[in-house]
């Protein structure tokens, strides 16, 4: 069973005002993370611009994991979204 399958079937066990809470909470940190992300691509264009190479190269990591979170939790969020519009 895949995670989102996994996920699909717990959230079909849930009321709808726990789908709700759920959905509000992973969309807030969802929002935060795209900010995060942001501002870590602003930071990282301004040192590449003045030639900060040993800082960009400390930010290659960081980057990719804030883009890999922020991935999972907009994928989280559409599955609690689509849950939603399944329930009654």
């Amino acid at each position: 069973m895949t995670e989102e399958t996994e996920l699909g079937a717990d959230l079909a066990n849930v009321s709808e005002g726990v789908l709700g809470e759920l959905t509000k909470r992973v969309q807030d940190i969802d929002n935060n993370y795209r900010a995060v992300a942001e501002k870590m691509g602003q930071l990282y264009m301004c040192a590449d611009e003045n030639k900060v190479a040993s800082l960009t190269r400390r930010l290659d990591k960081p980057m990719r994991n804030a883009s890999d979170n922020e991935q999972t939790f907009s994928a989280i969020l559409e599955e609690l979204r689509m849950q939603a519009n399944r329930s009654p």
